[in-house]
């Protein structure tokens, strides 16, 4: 049996829809399973056991349809569901394409799906759970699964040597720092984060602090230093680079936690089974990417649990967070 996954865009949105792939290899044990997606997306899936190909969106919906015809699956899911998507799934020449049920894409697939409303669990996201629903046309039933990423034992290694050079070990108690998020909007205010880090310095001294932020946001992260005291300075890794999302999941995957912006970074904390101390926007719901298979030592922090109607990050004051940041601390720290 010959199956194909399709997610287009988002790094966040393939990490979660990889969650349907064991459930698909328990039920079809000798199917082989691709994966069409974006190119740039495709790091998050190198070393899953259960991906056999992976295939990238061609220059024109036409290329790439060619590409999957020629393949001839048996099964596709298209998990994007949008018309492009929707093409590429009816004349794929699968006798069974599942998507999404929506009113101007729902003849693309002979087993259109309905999206719940409600959680089944309180540990994972609708995110999670609408792409379990699509399992449903194939007998195959709802049942916790997380978002996974799985590691090269070489990149392991260079992680380690990563943190030697920078005067480390996996025995220091490392925190990793999503110092910022993906956009202005998803971005705690940086007066903020300085509060923050002063106060993980002061609570956990012996703490070495890795601070994370792409390459665009040097500037930021460079106004965030001359907010910070001598002392907490001295705590921050400042030479401590990663080169791509693969790297930077390695090093993480070598720290005691991550606290930080909600995004991507947060999310491979959690798929690493990296204790994650996560700080949402806004307008980013919780019910959205609040997911966790660790949830005695995950915390999740919103402005509406301390302000209820605030829609602002200026009401998120970082005193909100020190005793929830307390208790995540000395359960994750030496």
């Amino acid at each position: 049996m010959k199956i194909l996954i399709i997610q287009k865009k988002f790094m966040g949105d393939v990490l979660v829809t990889s969650t349907i792939l064991p459930l698909l290899k328990k039920k079809y044990p000798q199917a082989e399973i691709s994966f069409l997606l974006d190119e740039k997306h495709a790091q998050i899936l190198i070393g899953n056991p259960y991906v056999n190909h992976v295939i990238f969106f061609k220059d024109s919906m036409i290329n790439t349809l060619a590409d999957i015809k020629r393949q001839k699956f048996d099964l596709v899911i298209d998990l994007y569901s949008k018309i492009e998507t929707g093409i590429i799934t009816l004349f794929s020449g699968a006798k069974t394409r599942i998507g999404f049920l929506k009113k101007y894409t729902q003849f693309f697939y002979n087993f259109p799906v309905k999206r719940d409303k409600k959680l089944k669990s309180k540990n994972t996201t609708l995110g999670i759970e609408h792409r379990l629903l699509m399992l449903e046309p194939l007998q195959i039933q709802f049942q916790e699964v997380f978002p996974k990423v799985y590691l090269l034992e070489e990149e392991v290694n260079n992680a380690h040597k990563i943190l030697a050079e920078n005067g480390l070990s996996s025995h220091d108690n490392l925190v990793m720092i999503s110092t910022f998020g993906s956009s202005e909007e998803k971005t705690y205010p940086i007066e903020y984060m300085a509060e923050l880090l002063e106060y993980i310095a002061y609570y956990k001294p012996d703490a070495k602090i890795l601070c994370n932020y792409l390459p665009s946001q040097k500037g930021l992260f460079e106004k965030l230093l001359t907010l910070i005291s001598p002392n907490t300075k001295k705590l921050i890794i400042k030479n401590f680079d990663t080169r791509n999302l693969r790297e930077f999941a390695s090093v993480t995957s070598l720290c005691k936690c991550l606290i930080g912006n909600e995004g991507g970074a947060t999310n491979l904390s959690k798929a690493l089974d990296i204790p994650t101390f996560t700080i949402f926007s806004p307008h980013i719901q919780l019910s959205d990417w609040a997911w966790s298979s660790n949830p005695e030592m995950d915390r999740f922090l919103h402005i509406t649990n301390f302000v209820p109607d605030s829609k602002t990050y200026s009401d998120f004051k970082p005193s909100f967070l020190k005793n929830d940041l307390e208790e995540f601390l000395d359960k994750t720290l030496v």
